[in-house]
């Protein structure tokens, strides 16, 4: 696969090389919240870099280096935050802080086209989130309600972010991405807050997508957890949900990602919440070529290694799998090329190596609880 983009595209931009060193040289010296602003710039920079290349693999490198900084920035203004807290007496709300990085929308540059396989599940989110939007008129002769909340469940590693950053890409849509653990808090009433403000914020632009990943843990069965926090947490879900969707200029669209969605209140799987469940499985054969394609698109390899051999020899793994796969393949020649100054290609027995000692992460008792789960859903 050739990668025609120039070679200086393949390489952070003067300007976002600099916010990253200014970023690194303020976290050093202590200074969190200006190391944090640099840091955000940066991966803004990076953001735009990917949207401007002409190469898919350029684009795929660039925003993976920008999402990199960009969980960078968030973990030091949780850091921030953190130091913000003092012990209270008594139970009072949390002191008001800047604004977390999961109120931050990004504008993702990926599209349906960059996600390998899971042609099935891009056909049911082209008809519930996509094509409303996209072909309104027909959407309303049709009676068919734009937006609403999709849940995506299924194995880990499996490509569920990367689908719903792909869904705001293809509208254009602001993307609001956070998980229960940013929204909890120790404090009394503020995982309410922040629910109601992260809803808030989206509703502020045109057009946005919030993607909850763990919604296991923010809206739990209330019958299966003895917490006094988690009803009120779980009611305020409910209660900003009743309203996404629709036809308004600020149109909401609800996304989550969970590996139990047999933990998740019933409540919030009913219409006009996570009103749709799709099921995210292990890519296919065509799916692990593709993937085996992309990880590998930069990577020299030897003439006779064949990626048909290698998509056999993948069934069963998922997709973070293979990207595991192909990174420890090629460490193998680094190596050989920097220890031992031979430097050669990536070659099938790099692959058969890592095989050798890794196995699938998702078990075939994994698998058989979800098929129990998907055939209790048709039923019910």
């Amino acid at each position: 696969m050739t990668d025609t983009t120039s070679s200086s595209s393949r390489h952070p931009s003067t300007s976002s090389g600099q916010r990253l060193q200014q970023g690194l040289a303020a976290q050093n010296a202590g200074k969190l919240d200006e190391a944090r602003k640099h840091y955000l710039e940066a991966a803004r920079l990076l953001h735009a870099e990917a949207r401007s290349s002409a190469s898919a693999a350029v684009r795929r490198e660039r925003y993976a280096q920008g999402q990199r900084v960009l969980d960078k920035a968030k973990e030091i203004g949780e850091l921030l935050a953190q130091q913000a807290e003092k012990p209270a007496g008594r139970v009072r709300a949390e002191p008001d802080a800047e604004a977390p990085p999961w109120l931050l929308a990004e504008r993702p540059s990926v599209r349906f086209d960059d996600v390998a396989g899971l042609d099935d599940v891009k056909e049911q989110i082209f008809v519930k989130l996509i094509h409303p939007f996209t072909h309104p008129e027909e959407a309303r002769r049709f009676g068919i309600r734009p937006g609403g909340g999709l849940l995506l469940y299924g194995p880990p590693g499996t490509g569920k972010t990367y689908i719903a950053r792909a869904v705001a890409g293809e509208l254009d849509a602001a993307f609001f991405v956070a998980r229960s653990s940013d929204l909890m808090s120790q404090w009394f009433g503020k995982a309410e807050q922040n629910i109601a403000a992260l809803f808030a914020a989206a509703r502020k632009e045109s057009r946005s997508v919030i993607f909850l990943d763990e919604v296991e843990a923010l809206v739990p069965k209330r019958s299966s957890t003895g917490s006094s926090v988690m009803p009120r947490v779980v009611a305020e879900f409910l209660s900003q949900t009743q309203s996404i969707g629709g036809e308004s200029e600020n149109a909401v669209l609800l996304m989550g990602a969970t590996n139990e969605p047999w933990a998740i209140d019933p409540a919030a799987l009913r219409p006009g919440r996570f009103d749709e469940l799709i099921y995210v499985g292990l890519p296919d054969y065509p799916a692990r070529m593709r993937l085996l394609e992309l990880n590998l698109a930069d990577r020299p390899l030897a003439a006779g290694l064949h990626l048909d051999a290698l998509a056999e020899l993948t069934e069963g793994f998922s997709g973070a799998d293979i990207a595991y796969l192909c990174t420890k393949a090629s460490e193998r020649a680094f190596l050989d090329a920097v220890e031992m100054n031979w430097v050669r290609s990536v070659e099938l027995s790099d692959f058969q190596a890592v095989l050798a000692e890794r196995r699938p992460s998702v078990t075939p008792d994994q698998l058989r609880k979800y098929e129990t789960f998907r055939r209790t859903r048709q039923a019910g």
